[in-house]
């Protein structure tokens, strides 16, 4: 019997996390753990090869750490240019039209952006598990995507969460991420990437990345949104002006915000 989509997903996030936090694995007892056969977990290792997340040797594979980054937690994030992210949060939130329906993923940022839609009448669907803390007004429909939540991030993630986005079409899709530059944006969480996708491609609207000046020009493990699905960039004036330029070159629009 053909295996869904969302269930494939899960088990490769499955897989490379056990990989990153064992160093290997071999086919044999991945097999055993996932209660699959080699095939497929050969299938699964060709997958995460091709995407360059591990390395193969024969009967297994490890970590590709060619390209490790450190993840940092969702705690140590806030206070990280705090006031900046707020005024990129209210700046983005303006933007947003009366009724409209958002996309909104997890990160301080887009945090920052709920806070400042209390105002409106909208629906936001989120796979931000802090999302409820930023909401006071009756005026906001919340609605979380559910999911694995993962605590670094207090991201919701996985096969649960991009379900339910694939059955909503939103006007607006908002996005953090850790790096932004002219191939795209990029991430250190490969799990978050099927999310970003889901929403991106569930967006009848514009889609608008945000991110403080230190992650203009910056690129992380996990490729995510290509610079061709991105309408609009919110940034503030601490971010380098030539990857700015390189960026708006892609046809990107960048909108810098005063702090």
């Amino acid at each position: 019997m053909n295996q869904s989509r969302s269930v494939i997903q899960d088990r490769q996030h499955k897989l490379l996390d056990y990989i990153r936090t064992n160093k290997t694995l071999s086919v044999t007892e991945a097999s055993k753990l996932f209660n699959v056969s080699q095939l497929t977990i050969r299938r699964d290792f060709n997958f995460l090869e091709e995407k360059n997340l591990i390395i193969r040797f024969h009967g297994g594979a490890t970590f590709n750490n060619s390209f490790s980054d450190h993840e940092i937690f969702l705690e140590e994030k806030k206070s990280l240019n705090e006031h900046i992210k707020d005024c990129i949060g209210k700046h983005v939130a303006s933007i947003i039209t009366e009724g409209s329906t958002v996309f909104l993923n997890s990160g301080t940022t887009t945090l920052a952006v709920l806070r400042h839609l209390n105002d409106k009448k909208v629906r936001v669907i989120t796979n931000n598990a802090l999302a409820p803390t930023s909401v006071w007004s009756d005026s906001i429909e919340l609605i979380l995507t559910g999911g694995e939540c993962r605590n670094r991030s207090k991201s919701l993630v996985g096969g649960f969460a991009t379900d339910v986005i694939n059955k909503v079409y939103s006007n607006y899709c908002i996005l953090g991420a850790n790096g932004i530059s002219d191939i795209g944006t990029t991430t250190s969480v490969y799990s978050e990437t099927q999310v970003n996708e889901a929403m991106v491609n569930r967006c009848d609207g514009k889609v608008i990345i945000v991110a403080d000046g230190s992650k203009v020009g910056k690129s992380h493990n996990f490729f995510s949104v290509p610079a061709n699905k991105i309408d609009i960039l919110v940034t503030d004036s601490t971010a380098n002006a030539d990857e700015l330029k390189k960026t708006a070159e892609k046809g990107i629009e960048i909108i810098t915000v005063r702090t």
